[in-house]
C-alpha cells in the first residue's frame, strides 16, 4: 500500500467518526509517532510504500473494532477494510 491510499483511509475514518486527526490516526491506529501521516503527505512522498507491519496492524485494529460494532456500522468498518485489502493488492501486483 503506498501513502496515498493510507491517507485515503484516514479519510475514510474521518467522515465515519472514527478519528479525529491525521496525529490521532497515526499515534493511535498506526502506532506511530503523531507526524506519521503527516510527514507523507509535507515531503512529497504519497507514492512512498508504507512498510507492511504498519498496514496489517491497522486492518487488524479496524476488523478487531467491527466484531465489536454493531451491524450498520460494522460494514462501514469492513468496508474500510476491504480498501486496505484492495490498495495491498495493487500494490504487490505492480511491485513484480
Amino acid at each position: 500500500m503506498d501513502a496515498m491510499n493510507l491517507l485515503t483511509v484516514y479519510d475514510r475514518m474521518r467522515h465515519l467518526g472514527m478519528v479525529a486527526t491525521k496525529r490521532e490516526f497515526s499515534r493511535d491506529w498506526l502506532g506511530k509517532s503523531w507526524s506519521y501521516l503527516r510527514d507523507f503527505t509535507e515531503d512529497d512522498r504519497l507514492h512512498a510504500t508504507v512498510p507492511h507491519g504498519v498496514v496489517m496492524r491497522l486492518r487488524e485494529r479496524l476488523a478487531a473494532v467491527a466484531d465489536r460494532t454493531p451491524a450498520g456500522a460494522a460494514r462501514e468498518i469492513r468496508s474500510v477494510v476491504e480498501t486496505i485489502d484492495r490498495a495491498s493488492m495493487v500494490h504487490r501486483l505492480l511491485a513484480r
